[in-house]
């Protein structure tokens, strides 16, 4: 194996673990008919519930990468920018003040870590490995966070 692709799957791995449970908390409901409701709804009228199910449903996209081939590490990084991109722009959508304050930095920490990952695949020779436990840190706090919120 490949010091990029071993790296890679360190990176995924430990991203699809943190954030295998994160997507369940709360009450996500996740029927379409819901999802359609919510995403015509004003986001300034939006419950914390509201805001909350729909930021568990973009997470949801992110616990399904475990699942990702990580042996090809160009087309799990794919994945994974595909999946922050969800999580940013459900997190812009958000209304609810306390549930977007922490959506966004969930979205800023996932979208760090993606670049730092994109990094480390593009140029694995001078990837700082180090920095890998510092980004997720932050995405696991950031994480942990929201769901803390929309617990409350």
């Amino acid at each position: 194996m490949t010091a990029t692709r071993k790296i890679a799957a360190v990176s995924f791995a430990a991203m699809a673990l943190l954030l295998a449970g994160c997507a369940s908390g709360g009450n996500a409901e996740g029927t379409a008919a819901k999802a359609e409701k919510q995403a015509e709804a004003p986001a300034a009228e939006q419950t914390k519930q509201e805001a909350c199910t729909d930021v568990q449903t973009a997470l949801q996209e992110l616990s399904s990468l475990s699942s990702v081939d990580s042996s090809d590490p160009a087309a799990a990084l794919a994945a994974l920018k595909e999946a922050s991109g969800t999580v940013t722009e459900t997190a812009a959508k958000v209304g609810h003040p306390e549930v977007k304050a922490a959506a966004d930095q969930a979205a800023v920490a996932l979208d760090e870590y993606v670049v730092y990952l994109d990094g480390m695949v593009a140029d694995p020779a001078n990837a700082d490995i180090s920095a890998m436990s510092e980004h997720i840190t932050s995405l696991q706090e950031s994480v942990t966070e929201l769901g803390t919120v929309c617990a409350s």
